[in-house]
């Protein structure tokens, strides 16, 4: 496996497993921390519901404390309780403009109205509205005016104040001074308390009821849908309650001090949506921990893998044949010892290949020699014959000139032993006119051999008896008339100098070639065990792979009945 590949695994797990932790850390921290959000939603919509009632009771409490002031103001206004011992037109519009000026000091009260046993009335002069009077003619009043040292809170109404709509209650106490009885009563507007309290609900419910002291409700805030659940627990009894409804939880709270109640009901979408802050931030913690833990692992895994992945690319190189590549070490752990352990490999093995490449060059060499020395044992007994015969015929001389070629030819052949694998053009050209004159003499008839060198290109190496065998192919295959025995024809060698090496050229005027019988001689590799049997193409096939490998150096053209031509390229 190729090491980046290992590297994209390791990473795919790494990531695979941050996946699966960051899954498991957010189904772990629902479990654990949803209820605690919740309750903690919950909580805070239970102290908006609790502050609604505490502000309610501070107002109440405010107006409670503020009328008993006036009242105990009244007592000791002169101007006022002049009216009362002497109730003239005169002394009444003075005291209404005192008690005016009483009233004005508080945002709150917006108006007083005062009456007496004796059924002596003053009001402030702020216009007291038609359902003020109202209620002072309601049988809640009657009531409260009947019992002595009474104070009560009147139920919540509308009224119009300069187009304006306005919550309304009222304050009565009865209280006794200078030997007579007499009802104060304060009425104030919840307008601001009311914008105060919507303030704190909307926030944190999704609907609130209040009520007044009678339990009669007055004011609706928020969604109308869940108005039925609400006014279902008014009739809850305490001071203080958590419901949970089909819709969301509803809660309760009650003043003891004045039985005022709150009534509010937060959905569950909205504990929900109130804990998404939460969750989004908690995503965004447990994200980033996983890119960091991804990023810090990734690169020590990177550490580790890097040099397993050098590794792996020094050994791919090694195996396409590389054997010279190494691997720097420098851990000292099992990653520095399988580095040191391949180091070693490679250099056991360049030691094997300088061997074994020693040793096939010595065999090459050697099968080299023997296949540039090769002699056609036909030819050699054929020459011996011819020689006995010059003798019986006491041909001196020409034995001598037979001989002598015979040998020269055989020294040639032997002159690998001294690891020559080359020789000039010139002298490739001696040893083949020596050849063809012992042929000469063994055949009769009318051969002829033309060179065509280019000039300056008898000096130029190629490799040993190279021609040789081409000739010799040339003159038994194409041009020997076996009947007679006889060699007629013209053999033509032409050498040129190219770009790309020396190019030689035997051509015949022959018998030819087939093309079936040129692709059986180009395809034909040569074959240890045929050696001494075969010694012309494919001698030549053998010798050219050998120097030059799988490069093509050797051409066949013929058209028979006309000739052949045979090219030799020797790569510089």
């Amino acid at each position: 496996m190729h090491g980046r590949s290992i590297m994209k695994q390791v990473r795919g797990r790494i990531l695979r497993i941050g996946i699966l932790t960051f899954v498991v850390a957010i189904l772990l921290s629902f479990i654990v921390l949803f209820p605690v959000l919740r309750e903690k939603a919950v909580v805070n919509a239970e102290n908006a519901n609790e502050e609604i009632i505490w502000q309610l009771n501070t107002e109440l409490s405010f107006m409670e404390k503020y009328t008993d002031m006036m009242a105990l103001s009244v007592a000791q206004n002169r101007v006022i309780q002049e009216y009362f011992r002497d109730p003239t037109v005169q002394n009444k519009n003075r005291a209404s403009l005192a008690l005016n000026n009483l009233v004005s000091n508080n945002g709150i009260i917006r108006s007083v109205y005062m009456e007496s046993n004796d059924l002596l009335l003053l009001d402030s002069l702020n216009r007291i509205t038609e359902e003020d009077v109202g209620l002072l003619e309601s049988e809640w009043y009657e009531k409260q005016r009947s019992k002595t040292f009474n104070s009560g809170w009147s139920p919540v109404y509308r009224t119009k104040i300069k187009s304006v709509d306005h919550y309304v209650f009222a304050y009565t106490k009865n209280y006794y001074m200078d030997n007579q009885w007499y009802t104060f009563v304060a009425f104030a507007s919840l307008n601001d308390a009311l914008y105060d309290i919507k303030e704190i609900g909307k926030n944190s419910t999704d609907c609130f009821i209040l009520c007044d002291a009678t339990g009669d409700s007055f004011y609706l805030y928020g969604d109308k849908r869940l108005k039925d659940e609400a006014e279902q627990l008014r009739g809850e009894e305490k001071a203080a309650s958590r419901v949970s409804l089909s819709n969301g939880i509803g809660f309760v709270n009650r003043s003891i001090e004045n039985r005022w109640s709150v009534i509010s009901i937060v959905s569950y979408r909205t504990i929900l949506t109130s804990l998404t802050p939460y969750i989004l931030e908690l995503l965004f913690i447990l994200t980033a921990f996983l890119l960091l833990i991804l990023v810090s692992t990734s690169q020590s895994i990177k550490k580790v893998v890097s040099p397993i992945i050098c590794l792996s690319e020094t050994m791919a190189s090694a195996v396409q044949g590389n054997l010279d590549c190494t691997v720097a070490v420098d851990r000292d752990d099992e990653i520095g010892q399988l580095e040191s352990s391949f180091n070693k490999m490679l250099e056991d093995l360049r030691e094997d290949r300088r061997m074994i490449l020693e040793k096939e060059k010595k065999e090459q060499h050697a099968r080299f020699g023997l296949l540039v020395s090769q002699i056609d044992p036909h030819f050699i007994c054929n020459t011996i014959n011819s020689i006995n015969y010059l003798a019986r015929k006491n041909r001196c001389e020409d034995i001598i000139v037979v001989n002598s070629a015979l040998i020269t030819i055989i020294r040639d052949r032997l002159r690998v032993n001294d690891i020559q694998i080359t020789d000039t053009i010139a002298h490739e050209k001696n040893i083949l006119e020596t050849y063809i004159r012992i042929q000469k003499y063994m055949y009769d008839g009318d051969l002829q051999m033309i060179w065509d060198v280019e000039e300056g290109a008898m000096e130029e190496q190629i490799p040993k008896n190279m021609l040789q065998p081409i000739v010799e192919n040339a003159i038994f295959h194409g041009l020997i008339d076996e009947e007679i025995g006889e060699i007629t024809g013209k053999i033509t060698i032409t050498v040129r100098r190219s770009a790309d090496g020396i190019r030689v050229q035997v051509t015949d005027n022959g018998r030819g070639i087939s093309p079936r019988r040129i692709k059986e001689i180009i395809g034909k590799s040569y074959i240890e065990e045929e050696r001494g049997r075969q010694i012309g193409l494919s001698n030549v096939q053998s010798r050219l792979y050998y120097l030059y490998g799988q490069r093509e150096c050797l051409y066949i053209e013929s058209v028979e009945g006309e000739g052949t031509t045979i090219t030799l390229l020797f790569p510089q």
